[in-house]
């Protein structure tokens, strides 16, 4: 594992005036939708608000649609989401769902991405936490299984599982379905994602021939976080998550960028047809969270996985929680307390760049450290602010502070060439890993 800052949360910073609308996050789909907060109108708002499908929270409330077990009330501004990216095939055309599988050829409807997010407004941090879809539990009312299958119960009982397995509330509810997803995507004019090696899955349907940067629009952008078969993966679910979690960061990055302008028309017909939420959630409130979100940066919202290894029962695979790990993680996350390493690495999966905090040293790159940061980002990493290297550093190397060596490998692998990784702890403050770039740098990935 990679050791973390577990020291006290860091100060309010100032962010950029976009910060605010990208908090939400989670595979792309929150944070997609958040996106657009403050660019709606009291107009837009309203119209879009009566064609979003909601469900009925609250005990007096029956049947598999009611979210009984939902608390709309969010305590001293923490919220818990429960995010659900449902494999569901509606509003694809019959080749997209051949290359996803049709919906015939699936045996009711999962949930194909699973993840908790939750925010504490008055400490300035967002957990980001993915519960991988294999993870066995006990599913309330029907036994032991994959927690994917819940949903094919209905969203009242993958909330029970849910909270079930954290032991932390769900405040709301949030599922978005393969074409929503697309739609987002494709709304903002794309997701840049660099990646550090070729990717193919022909049954996700991704093809990405070389290393380097895409700008990935929706179906790309759907094959690259749901990818389960890519060459090099010891363990599907989890390098996947590692992605997910990569592209997250990435939307993000699009978000805050200067002059982003957002393709309102179709955020909202995706929003509308592939949007359920629960009824106590709106837009407006959206904004309002968003907005006490607003100097929050990068380094403040935090990607989680609930630990857990590979097992086999009765010839079928299953992800089993790893303890006490995982019940500390639970139990720090609904104390608010910092995480440290828990559920920072998965077994045998590299370090998501989503997890990675780099800052770049400039040693008279002649310009080189200006892109190299840029390329970082579109990669996913949290990248501080270009500095000036001390007199000291001359020649390209990177450095990582002691119990982040597997972070300064992450970092190695996007680029070209090999450059040593020292372990360091005078230029690592406030980071995981500094990469110097000199006139010597001779290039990224790609």
């Amino acid at each position: 594992m990679v050791d973390q800052p577990s020291g006290p949360r860091r100060q309010r910073r100032a962010g950029h005036p976009r910060a605010r609308q990208s908090f939400l996050v989670v595979a792309g789909i929150l944070a997609l939708l958040l996106a657009s907060g403050s660019a709606f109108s009291i107009a837009t708002i309203k119209h879009v608000e009566t064609t979003i499908t909601k469900l009925k929270t609250g005990k007096q409330c029956t049947g598999p649609r009611c979210l009984a077990d939902v608390t709309p009330e969010c305590v001293a501004d923490v919220c818990d989401f429960l995010v659900l990216g449902s494999d569901s095939r509606v509003g694809l055309s019959k080749r997209e769902q051949a290359s996803f599988g049709s919906t015939q050829q699936s045996a009711g409807q999962r949930s194909d991405t699973i993840i908790l997010v939750r925010v504490d407004a008055a400490h300035d941090h967002t957990v980001v936490l993915n519960i991988p879809r294999d993870t066995r539990v006990n599913i309330p009312g029907h036994g032991l299984a994959k927690i994917n299958t819940a949903f094919d119960f209905g969203p009242k009982v993958i909330v029970k599982a849910v909270q079930r397995l954290t032991g932390l509330p769900i405040n709301h509810y949030v599922e978005i379905n393969f074409d929503g997803f697309q739609g987002l995507v494709n709304a903002l004019g794309g997701v840049p994602i660099c990646v550090n090696k070729p990717m193919k899955d022909t049954l996700a349907g991704l093809d990405l021939p070389h290393a380097g940067c895409y700008n990935m629009k929706g179906p790309q952008a759907l094959a690259f976080v749901r990818a389960r078969h890519i060459l090099g993966d010891v363990i599907p679910d989890f390098s996947r998550i590692a992605r997910q979690q990569q592209f997250i960061r990435s939307v993000i990055q699009k978000v805050e960028s200067a002059g982003q302008v957002l393709h309102l028309p179709a955020l909202i017909k995706a929003i509308q047809r592939n949007l359920v939420i629960d009824d106590h959630l709106n837009l407006y409130a959206l904004q309002d969270l968003s907005g006490k979100l607003a100097g929050l940066g990068q380094q403040g919202i935090d990607f989680r996985v609930v630990p857990s290894t590979p097992v086999t029962i009765g010839g079928i695979d299953y992800l089993q929680l790893v303890q006490p790990d995982a019940s500390q993680l639970f139990d720090r996350m609904k104390r608010n307390q910092p995480l440290g390493r828990l559920g920072k690495v998965s077994v045998s999966t590299p370090l998501s760049p989503a997890n990675v905090i780099v800052r770049v040293l400039d040693a008279h790159s002649g310009g080189k450290a200006v892109a190299i940061a840029s390329f970082l980002q579109r990669a996913g990493f949290v990248v501080l602010p270009v500095e000036a290297a001390p007199t000291d550093l001359t020649m390209s190397e990177i450095l990582a502070r002691p119990g982040t060596y597997d972070a300064g490998q992450v970092v190695a692998s996007y680029t070209s060439f090999s450059l040593p990784i020292i372990r360091d702890r005078t230029h690592t403050s406030g980071t995981d890993v500094t990469l110097v770039v000199g006139p010597d740098f001779k290039g990224i990935q790609g």
